[in-house]
């Protein structure tokens, strides 16, 4: 399941931070409600100038963790704003991750 799955009837999502679960994840999403829409906007800005980055790369760009860029990933995905472009780049622990472009 992914954080699409699991919004609690929230319709606002992806517009909205999202949460998988009703206790720490929900007060997560809460707490990022005044500041995600300008982040989501951060992040598709990076990919749109500079080209296809992990998301871990799109937050060292914008200035922000990759606990707060991860999830504007995701929303940027689920409003149809970025693609997977296909390729693999290992992120900063060695694993594999994807490579995201705008659209």
């Amino acid at each position: 399941m992914s954080l699409f799955d699991h919004h609690y009837g929230d319709p606002r999502y992806p517009r909205s931070p999202g949460a998988k679960e009703e206790t720490t994840s929900r007060a997560a999403a809460e707490s990022m409600k005044p500041t995600a829409a300008k982040l989501r906007e951060q992040c598709l800005r990076a990919l749109s100038e500079f080209g296809p980055m992990t998301a871990d790369e799109v937050g060292v760009r914008v200035g922000i963790t990759p606990f707060s860029a991860r999830p504007r990933i995701s929303e940027l995905l689920a409003l149809g704003r970025i693609e997977d472009t296909g390729e693999r780049w290992a992120n900063a622990s060695g694993r594999s991750a994807k490579v995201w472009r705008a659209i």
